[in-house]
């Protein structure tokens, strides 16, 4: 009886906690707006609106600010698939996991020379472990 009170609490933390799928997108943003490079597509659209605060030095800050804000956003949509979603069932796991699964495909293709840009590690590291953190918590 009571594995089946924790159970049910829990169950509702995560749909609550689940309910703010917007909180990652923000984060991924701000700091890619505030960190990262002045010739960037978006600042060469509206033109240099937005400077770097700081440019990143050590490894763990290139991570923070290179790859973070793609986990993030890759998180955020999983969180938004499973509040939108009720049923956990193969169809939301494959909804939920596009997003994520085209950052990863986008980043072998880089590595492969198949489409432009730079491969990185932590970007493919980023794009399962914060989606997958998700799911496992949404159980």
């Amino acid at each position: 009886m009571i594995n089946l009170i924790k159970v049910t609490h829990r169950r509702f933390q995560i749909k609550k906690w689940q309910q703010y799928w917007w909180i990652p997108l923000l984060i991924g943003s701000m700091i890619y707006i505030l960190f990262r490079s002045e010739s960037l597509l978006y600042n060469r659209l509206i033109g240099t609106v937005f400077h770097p605060i700081a440019t990143p030095e050590s490894v763990l800050e290139q991570i923070i600010v290179y790859s973070l804000p793609d986990g993030l956003w890759a998180m955020s949509y999983t969180m938004l698939i499973l509040t939108i979603r009720k049923k956990r069932d193969g169809a939301t796991l494959l909804w939920s996991m596009i997003i994520p699964m085209i950052g990863f495909c986008s980043e072998i293709a880089q590595f492969y020379f198949i489409i432009p840009g730079t491969f990185d590690i932590f970007d493919l590291v980023m794009y399962l472990c914060l989606p997958l953190i998700v799911i496992n918590f949404s159980k």
